[in-house]
């Protein structure tokens, strides 16, 4: 836990492995390869986001629900914002969670 890079829970290589990119294609997929926000302001690549901390809730990691396709753009950096645009998020996607 005191180590520098110590990433509360999980390891990078939890973003490249084999069921972390199949869920990633799965949320590109249902989303047509768009930013769901999409408007004048979209940049970017698109990036799939996990509308619900993948740290905090890894029982909804894999989940194609709790992901959103997003421009580099209107991705959010900081986790005080993605918490703000949660809600936001699972209204685009029509999740009730």
């Amino acid at each position: 836990n005191n180590h520098p890079r110590w990433l509360g829970g999980y390891s990078r290589s939890q973003h490249k492995g084999t069921e972390y990119n199949s869920w990633r294609i799965s949320v590109y997929r249902r989303d047509a390869f768009k930013c769901r926000i999409s408007n004048e302001d979209c940049n970017g690549k698109i990036e799939a986001h996990h509308i619900l901390s993948f740290t905090k809730y890894p029982e909804l990691r894999y989940e194609i629900n709790n992901g959103i396709t997003l421009c580099q753009a209107h991705h959010p950096r900081k986790r005080a914002k993605e918490i703000q645009l949660e809600n936001y998020f699972k209204n685009l996607i029509g999740l009730s969670v």
